[in-house]
């Protein structure tokens, strides 16, 4: 294994004072400049390098299923990789807890909840008894994700950074629940959000980082395509036509039952078949209701496959070998699986809604819809267009390529970073 040392000269007014050479493992770092080039990586180290004796942490509320999880599992990892002290914590909670939180997630949606006394003591009282086994005092840099653990800052003397990181489109929330986070999110140093349309009024500065997905996990990497169609065989999915797909945790924000009606138009114009492939979160209680639901409507279609396993290479190697993958998504914070979708150079139709605008330029990376007619007159175009999926499907990867990569993440994360530091210098100067 290659070992850099790297020290970065550091200019006076940076304001930074002493820096140590540290030792950066580089060979993972080479499999990432061989797709955005070294520039990209020599400048993610030179922001690196003057926060190399901080010690962060991120805390959220799963190991895996959903984006926050799978952006945690790459991004602290490549924060270790380039010489930052970095861990991530997972609070536990009961049934109810996870109950309630969802709730409050279908509440930054706008949708009606009773938030009673009972629902905020048990937030509460679960994140105090997490306080007790997570030690996070001694980190310079705590970034908390989400509304479930947002009351941990209550359990600590803030003699540190505390960044409040939400994932969820707050465009127009249940105005109850948010003034209720908000109480916690103005404790914060700190909040940023997927969107600019998400932003709310706060009495804290507030961030924009978009989302990413990471080429090199087992989710986006390459794959030959005898390995993919083997792969999906085995899983029952043939070849002997198109398939088109949709892939999201069962969730009802995700809108999979106007997905198969929309699909039962397509069908009448293309003899094409369609694999719905979902999974739950640990932290999500309503996904087997949802499951159940879709279960039923696709009952007795033998053009339509359910598949339920969680499983990133299968992901991976659906996203390859169909011709259009749909996020036909209600609400949605940004939708990984868009991105992850273009990267592989399959044109995407989704909702007009979220994020999802950020990442499919209307006509260029794919096509945004308001309904299930426009859905399938799109997808049947796309179908019969093969010189069309193709145009549309380089330009897609491209467009993630400069956007919506991990390595653009990191950067943007080390950036705030380093704003924060210059306040916290600026403030006892002060």
């Amino acid at each position: 294994m290659q070992i850099l040392d790297f020290s970065l000269i550091i200019k006076e007014d940076n304001q930074f004072k002493l820096i140590f050479p540290k030792k950066i493992s580089m060979e993972i770092l080479k499999k990432y400049s061989e797709i955005v080039g070294e520039k990209e990586i020599k400048e993610i180290l030179e922001d690196a390098s003057p926060l190399s004796e901080r010690h962060f942490v991120h805390i959220n509320s799963t190991h895996y299923g959903g984006g926050v999880a799978e952006i945690l599992n790459s991004m602290v990892y490549l924060m270790n990789e380039i010489g930052l002290k970095t861990g991530w914590r997972v609070i536990k909670g009961s049934p109810d807890f996870f109950e309630i939180t969802k709730k409050f997630h279908n509440a930054m949606h706008g949708e009606k909840i009773n938030l009673s006394a009972i629902k905020k003591k048990i937030h509460q009282e679960t994140n105090r008894r997490n306080a007790l086994m997570h030690h996070v005092e001694n980190h310079d840099y705590v970034i908390v994700h989400d509304p479930q653990p947002i009351p941990l800052i209550n359990h600590y003397k803030k003699n540190h950074t505390w960044i409040w990181r939400f994932h969820l489109d707050s465009t127009n929330p249940n105005r109850e629940v948010w003034n209720y986070l908000k109480g916690f999110i103005e404790k914060y140093d700190a909040a940023v959000f997927s969107h600019s349309k998400y932003i709310q009024k706060l009495k804290i500065p507030a961030y924009i980082i978009h989302p990413s997905i990471d080429p090199l996990n087992e989710k986006n990497m390459e794959v030959k395509e005898r390995k993919c169609k083997k792969f999906l065989r085995k899983r029952g999915v043939d070849f002997d036509k198109p398939i088109i797909s949709m892939i999201s945790r069962f969730d009802k924000w995700k809108d999979f039952p106007n997905m198969i009606k929309s699909f039962e138009k397509i069908e009448k114009e293309v003899n094409c078949k369609l694999v719905l492939l979902g999974n739950t979160a640990d932290d999500d209680p309503e996904g087997r209701k949802i499951y159940d639901k879709i279960k039923e409507m696709v009952n007795g279609n033998d053009s339509i496959t359910l598949l339920t396993e969680n499983n990133s290479f299968l992901v991976n190697v659906l996203q390859r070998k169909c011709e259009i993958v749909f996020q036909r998504s209600i609400k949605e914070g940004f939708a990984l699986t868009v991105s992850e979708a273009l990267w592989k150079e399959t044109p995407v139709i989704a909702s007009n809604v979220g994020g999802i605008p950020l990442q499919v330029i209307n006509g260029k990376t794919g096509y945004l819809v308001e309904n299930n007619n426009q859905c399938a007159k799109r997808a049947v175009k796309l179908l019969k267009n093969e010189k069309l999926r193709k145009k549309i499907g380089k330009q897609g990867k491209e467009h993630v390529k400069k956007n919506f990569l991990i390595t653009r993440h990191l950067r943007d994360y080390l950036k705030l970073f380093k704003e924060l530091e210059l306040k916290k210098l600026k403030t006892k100067q002060n």
